[in-house]
């Protein structure tokens, strides 16, 4: 996995974001936040207590920045599909996660399961999943 997330990290600094590590409560997630004239940051922080691994969290993160809409915002790590945001959060981590993954890899051999075992993705996730890994 860290393979995983070097690369995740080189899509983030290619992205023009900046890409920041701090130490918060276990309890507070981790941040994104979307300026006005001026680069993104994304705030991972290292203390979190979750079951979704970093790389997973930060790819989380980079899709508000490469699919949202743009506006200044402040989010907060989530990984419902409470509100639109969320969703296209979601469905742009899994996205650029299967592309890493998956990307050379003919289709019978892609495996959901397996996919959502290593990022630890809860059930409700298996058909976005099971989409998006066939679509990359």
């Amino acid at each position: 996995m860290y393979e995983i997330e070097e690369q995740v990290d080189q899509l983030i600094y290619s992205s023009h974001v900046i890409l920041q590590y701090a130490k918060f409560s276990p309890d507070d997630p981790d941040v994104v936040i979307i300026r006005i004239d001026k680069p993104p940051v994304i705030i991972i922080n290292t203390e979190f207590v979750t079951p979704y691994p970093r790389v997973a969290r930060k790819a989380h993160e980079l899709s508000h920045i490469i699919y949202g809409n743009g506006v200044p915002m402040l989010y907060y790590f989530s990984m419902g599909f409470k509100n639109q945001s969320e969703i296209i959060a979601n469905k742009g981590m899994i996205y650029i996660l299967a592309k890493l993954v998956y990307g050379d890899t003919p289709l019978e051999y892609r495996n959901y399961t397996d996919f959502m075992n290593e990022f630890c993705l809860p059930s409700w996730f298996e058909p976005v999943v099971k989409d998006i890994i066939r679509e990359v």
